[in-house]
């Protein structure tokens, strides 16, 4: 019979990869805690104007990647492409932004129709950090801050590197999209044929194409910084000099500019400096517009968002305690003995395995398997005399105790 596979771009989490999964869950809610963020979990779906207007009509994510259906009243409803819309979505329905800043956090499933690839699936879980109703360069250099701790706390096993760029105040980023458009419409014919479709739609997204021909057209490109306004300008000097007064290292590149076209201002990416493709683990800016393109209050926003598939990957493997115990009931007739013991330990917060064989010789070689140290034996013998047969095996030798000594052994 066929195996029904999972669906192309998805896979599962289970083994090592879900422990790693779990232990990034409890990183970020630490840090989460430590800096005041507040967690919100949004429903996977939502209608798809939620993403259309804010993700642009001609972005990526909307032309070619999000999962749309209609729903049994013709309505139109997405599987969540990205988590900041939704997040603030939430915040704008449940009335969250009467006091502000407010500061929110999200981990959950993303949905994109990519190419499947390593570290890229078409079901992805995504983290997300945002603090909306600030203005402040403090609140740029708080968020990327604590992206950099949260990497420092999951021991990463690669060499990571920010990147920092300012994109201006939307006005800057209106007059630069024309120049770029009239800069890229006279080199059309040697751009690559995806960018040539966002010469007048998104010419932003040009500027961090990897195709070669692309790249060379990109270094007489105009440059942004000679586009800023002054308070731009006193923006981003901010923002450099108090993540500097943090320790945090940074390089410029002026060449960054993040896909989705709500961003102004700070943007930043944290890469994998050991790889050349897919290296963006944390990316994320600034992106003032957003609240109220969204029928919100106009008030600024800042966040980042980060793949957990690729953290997963990147992460120096983490040692899984085994069971303390195994216990092996030898017969049946033992079994409310043996039970009675389970419980009782559990209840103390053992760590006790129990496979319901009956069979002494595989369960010893299981326990063996699993890198268990102890093997609590009980047969016919131990349930009628009181006791319990323990088996160090680490040492190979063998004992004969009560519950209180027994207690004593598993605590040594």
């Amino acid at each position: 019979m066929t195996k029904i596979l999972p669906v192309r771009g998805t896979h599962d989490l289970f083994g090592k990869n879900l422990f790693l999964y779990k232990h990034i869950e409890k990183i970020i809610s630490k840090i989460a805690n430590d800096y005041d963020f507040n967690e919100i979990i949004t429903p996977i779906f939502e209608k798809s104007e939620l993403f259309q207007k804010p993700l642009g009509q001609l972005s990526d994510v909307v032309l070619k990647e999000m999962y749309t259906f209609e729903d049994r009243n013709q309505s139109l409803i997405t599987l969540r492409p990205e988590y900041t819309t939704p997040i603030i979505r939430a915040a704008i329905t449940n009335n969250l932004l009467n006091n502000l800043p407010l500061k929110l956090f999200g981990m959950g499933p993303m949905f994109r129709r990519e190419r499947p690839q390593r570290g890229r699936y078409r079901q992805f879980n995504q983290i997300n950090f945002e603090i909306l109703g600030s203005s402040d360069s403090f609140a740029d250099t708080e968020i990327i801050v604590l992206a950099s701790e949260f990497l420092k706390n999951i021991n990463l096993n690669k060499k990571i590197k920010l990147y920092l760029n300012s994109l201006g105040d939307l006005d800057t980023l209106v007059e630069y999209k024309k120049k770029l458009s009239s800069y890229f419409d006279k080199y059309k014919n040697d751009l690559s044929d995806e960018s040539k479709l966002k010469i007048h739609t998104n010419p932003l997204r040009i500027l961090d194409s990897k195709d070669t021909a692309d790249i060379k057209l990109n270094i007489n490109a105009p440059k942004i910084e000679n586009f800023y306004s002054v308070s731009a300008i006193k923006i981003f000097e901010d923002v450099k000099n108090l993540l500097s007064k943090s320790g945090i290292i940074f390089e410029i590149d002026k060449s960054l500019v993040r896909g989705l076209d709500y961003y102004c201002h700070t943007v930043f990416e944290f890469k994998n400096e050991d790889s050349v493709s897919q290296n963006t683990i944390i990316g994320g800016g600034r992106y003032d517009g957003l609240v109220k393109t969204l029928n919100g209050p106009n008030i600024p926003g800042v966040g980042w968002a980060c793949g957990v598939e690729r953290i997963i990957m990147m992460m120096k493997e983490l040692k899984i305690n085994p069971a303390l115990a195994q216990l092996i009931i030898v017969e049946e007739t033992s079994k409310e003995y043996g039970l009675n013991l389970l419980l009782k330990l559990r209840k103390m917060n053992f760590k006790v395995r129990y496979d319901y064989k009956y069979n002494l010789k595989k369960s010893l070689g299981q326990a063996n398997e699993f890198k268990i140290k102890y093997a609590i034996i009980i047969g016919e013998k131990e349930k009628n005399n009181g006791f319990y047969t323990v088996k160090n095996l680490y040492e190979g030798n063998q004992i004969e105790v009560d519950f209180k000594e027994l207690l004593t052994v598993l605590n040594s």
